[in-house]
């Protein structure tokens, strides 16, 4: 990690303007604003303009910003999957002072680079997209896609998601970005002391609290929260309250893809522990592995390195009609899309 992390968000706030495009923007309560044209996007707010109105919505509230003219711009690029490539032409865009367009070419180049295992060059071009747009409003996606890449290292990566967590809160709170950011800060934090072995009736009394302080303004976080109350109750031997949030997330409109996910793996560990000697349950468990993958693709890349792993495991105990087939194909996009991933590492050893 770079020192100049927090440095770097002290300057004024950009206004980050686009030229005429129809966009959308999905909110973190489900709601989706389509057909409009953003016309600024700072980490306290978003502006856009639809029907010949001017509206605005606080930056913690947006869960996904898809530009109009974003694939035509970088169409080679990302038809290639080369981030190289997405990088060199989100520079230009930056020289150009399409601003929107080079913030999220430069994001996506970052999270391209860590999806396939290049943490320098992935890092190096999130730290890049927060030096050239200190207030933009992707920054926040360089504490999510750093905590994201060091939570799918396992326990050897908590220490830094711990670093990457409080430089979270440290920042929105001293900059004062809207509430939901030092909460999911705050939740980062709680998830990276029991990678590193916290005590797990103090982790899930913080997940309650998170979630508690979540539920109003900032629903996703909510939402994850109670994703990873449940996975520690069931690892804690309480199936059925594990259970019963599993499938209250997956069955609820509006939730994220990361929470969805993390409900559908859940409910799959839990039928996988049923499934000892129980044909149907592994069989059961398995489908729902393949859910994350099928339904939820664009989840974290650890959930669908988790799932993978797990439907290779469930795959093997079920021993059914083309059983062998599935655990290689599972195998195959595991190690060729997730292969830095702690789950790749332990299919490859067998365990």
């Amino acid at each position: 990690m770079k020192s100049s992390l927090l440095a770097v968000l002290t300057a004024g706030t950009l206004a980050l303007s686009v030229s005429a495009q129809e966009d959308r923007i999905s909110l973190n309560n489900g709601t989706v604003i389509d057909g409009v044209r953003v016309t600024s996007f700072d980490v306290r707010e978003l502006k856009y303009s639809k029907g010949g109105s001017s509206e605005s919505v606080s930056s913690d509230r947006v869960a996904k910003l898809e530009l109009g003219k974003f694939s035509d711009v970088y169409r080679r690029a990302l038809g290639n999957r080369d981030p190289d490539l997405l990088l060199t032409m989100a520079r230009e865009q930056v020289k150009a002072k399409n601003d929107l367009l080079g913030m999220a070419g430069l994001h996506r180049a970052g999270t391209m680079f860590l999806d396939q295992g290049k943490a320098a060059e992935g890092v190096s071009a999130l730290e890049e997209m927060q030096k050239a747009y200190p207030e933009g409003g992707l920054v926040p996606e360089v504490f999510r896609q750093k905590f994201e890449y060091y939570l799918g290292q396992g326990a050897k990566g908590a220490g830094n998601a711990g670093k990457v967590a409080k430089a979270y809160v440290d920042t929105a709170q001293g900059n004062a970005w809207p509430s939901g950011f030092s909460l999911e800060g705050d939740f980062f934090g709680a998830m990276a002391e029991r990678m590193a072995g916290g005590d797990p009736k103090e982790y899930q009394s913080k997940l309650r609290a998170i979630s508690s302080n979540a539920a109003t303004n900032s629903p996703t976080i909510a939402n994850r929260a109670s994703v990873q109350l449940a996975h520690s109750l069931r690892e804690t031997k309480d199936a059925d309250g594990a259970r019963k949030i599993y499938e209250d997330l997956a069955s609820k409109n509006g939730v994220d893809v990361n929470s969805r996910a993390g409900a559908y793996l859940g409910l799959g560990l839990l039928l996988l522990d049923e499934g000892v000697a129980n044909k149907e349950a592994n069989r059961a468990a398995l489908l729902m592995f393949l859910r994350v993958r099928l339904e939820t693709r664009d989840a974290w890349p650890s959930l669908q390195a988790e799932a993978l792993y797990n439907a290779i495991l469930a795959a093997d105990k079920w021993r059914g009609n083309e059983y062998g087939y599935i655990m290689a194909r599972c195998r195959g996009v595991l190690f060729n899309e997730f292969g830095s991933t702690e789950w790749a590492q332990r299919a490859k050893q067998g365990r």
